[in-house]
């Protein structure tokens, strides 16, 4: 009779779980989740420039100033904020807030003071993609 006697303890904490749920809180918070995740994901996802500007881009290196990993993965991917100083082509440093998903082979190469291969078009921050190859 155990079996049976835990079997219906199991139910009716299950029905009392069921009824304390709150569905409209659970799909709020699962909502405003959707919506972060979206955020991000547009974040990390390089603008499409146009062939014209394709042209004019310009491989450098940039340094790493700070990195830091946000609370989410994408896949296997970490999402990560950095913040680089990109060497333009006569000396002067351009700052740059990049939110980027790195994998796990490329995350250990992403940490402060190192210095990493980017490509931008001049003018255009927004333009700047990690060149990992």
């Amino acid at each position: 009779m155990g079996f049976l006697k835990d079997l219906a303890t199991l139910t009716r904490q299950g029905h009392e779980a069921q009824q304390r749920m709150d569905v409209g809180a659970s799909m709020a918070q699962a909502q405003a989740s959707m919506a972060e995740a979206s955020r991000i994901m547009a974040a990390t996802t390089p603008a499409a420039t146009a062939p014209h500007l394709e042209a004019q881009r310009l491989r450098t290196t940039a340094s790493v100033l700070d990195a830091r990993q946000l609370p989410m993965m994408l896949g296997m991917n970490a999402v990560v904020e950095l913040e680089l100083h990109v060497l333009m082509p006569g000396g002067v440093p351009m700052p740059v807030t990049r939110t980027e998903q790195l994998a796990p082979l490329h995350l250990a190469r992403a940490v402060p003071g190192a210095t990493l291969d980017v490509s931008l078009v001049p003018g255009r921050p927004e333009t700047l993609r990690l060149e990992w190859a």
